[in-house]
């Protein structure tokens, strides 16, 4: 194998590796706001703020869904 074929299969796993990181960073800051969202739900008895955490809520299991499908793919 060639220094340059080489040196791109590395730049590609580094790639890869930061990319994998990233993802795990953004579950984790999602899986913290989904906690957050859960505690005001949990929380409040107004049901304007009730029904903007439903809302919250599904978006961001929305969000999840596509960061899990994400992983799954790298």
């Amino acid at each position: 194998m060639s220094f340059t074929k080489r040196k791109a299969e590395k730049r590609l796993l580094q790639k890869r590796k930061e990319e994998r990181e990233r993802l795990r960073s953004d579950i984790e800051a999602l899986e913290a706001e989904i906690r957050r969202t859960e505690t005001v739900f949990n929380l409040t008895t107004d049901e304007y703020l009730l029904e903007s955490a439903i809302y919250e809520h599904n978006a961001q299991k929305a969000k999840m869904n596509y960061l899990l499908k994400l992983a799954k793919e790298i």
